[in-house]
């Protein structure tokens, strides 16, 4: 699961310094009610998630981790969005044991291999409806702010 990220490549007018400031005015290490993120934020890397609504918390909320490199006119923005690394290893285990164990013994009862089909295909569905389009929406929203 450590393999489920998506990859994406912003470019900005700003400079290295006008970034990094903009993302500290909209990220915090805690939850504040203003706050857009909550992460961390370095000269030229950055780790940062959404920050939840309120009452509302999705475990597979994407970590958008990003690299800030500077070039002549601007800097280039290389942003990777992925599974927090408790999810990541949460789904490891719960795929070795709902897909893996029953294809294995599907050989000999082949009722099995239809629950080892139907628990993919709702692994497969979790990770694209509560991970990749949240983390395209967030990139989006982070790419907004960071080309003003």
């Amino acid at each position: 699961m450590f393999f489920i990220k998506l990859q994406s490549k912003m470019e900005s007018s700003l400079t290295k310094q006008e970034i990094v400031q903009r993302l500290y005015e909209i990220t915090n290490t805690t939850v504040k009610d203003n706050d857009v993120f909550i992460g961390q934020i370095s000269d030229d890397e950055f780790r940062i998630r959404k920050r939840p609504k309120e009452y509302v918390r999705n475990a597979f909320t994407p970590v958008l981790i990003g690299k800030i490199d500077s070039k002549n006119e601007g800097c280039d923005i290389n942003v990777t969005a992925r599974l927090s690394v408790f999810v990541s290893i949460f789904c490891l285990i719960w795929s070795i044991g709902t897909i893996i164990v029953p294809l294995i013994i599907g050989i000999v009862e082949p009722v099995f291999l239809l629950a080892a089909l139907v628990f993919a295909t709702f692994l497969i569905l979790s990770i694209y409806f509560a991970f990749y389009k949240p983390a395209k929406k967030t990139i989006a929203l982070l790419s907004s702010i960071l080309r003003k």
